[in-house]
């Protein structure tokens, strides 16, 4: 198990391969679980690097995410990708990891090849997206299956992680 230091705490990450380096973005209420089932598809041919951004996974909790989470987790991309020295990486980013891989890219250009951006909102998220996702969070938390997901990518704190992450 490999961490690397952000302001002052330790945030997880796994490699997993050789090649180009490919640094795999999770969402939010998510971790860095949700991308080794896909491994043996790209171990192959790159170095695949997944992070547990800062209060998911395997990464130090915090006391509450950022109201801007998706540049902080970009802040911490960059820092990741500086720690390995692994030259320019690409970025495939799932859901707000899209948020946070355009973000990264954003801010260091020179540091990032290409960024897929799966299952992502777009330019800005629609007016209802702040109604809509307290709505269906608190569906998520009443259904046995997301209840079993979270606790996957979080442990067993999963329900304060997805509360923070919804306050965010």
């Amino acid at each position: 198990m490999a961490y690397f230091n952000y302001q002052d705490k330790s945030v997880f990450y796994e490699e997993y391969g050789q090649g180009e380096p490919l640094i795999f973005l999770h969402g939010n209420t998510a971790s860095s679980k949700m991308s080794e089932l896909l491994m043996p598809l790209y171990e192959e041919n790159f170095r695949c690097i997944l992070i547990d951004f800062l209060g998911n996974g395997q990464s130090d909790r915090v006391e509450s995410f950022t109201p801007d989470m998706w540049h902080d987790e970009a802040l911490q991309t960059v820092a990741l990708t500086e720690h390995l020295q692994c030259g320019k990486a690409s970025l495939i980013g799932t859901s707000g990891g899209a948020w946070a891989a355009v973000n990264a890219a954003l801010e260091r250009p020179d540091l990032f090849h290409v960024v897929i951006a799966d299952s992502f909102d777009g330019r800005t998220l629609n007016e209802d997206f702040s109604t809509n996702l307290l709505s269906e969070r608190k569906m998520a938390k009443e259904d046995i299956q997301s209840r079993q997901f979270y606790e996957w990518c979080q442990g067993a704190d999963w329900e304060k992680v997805v509360d923070l992450d919804t306050e965010a």
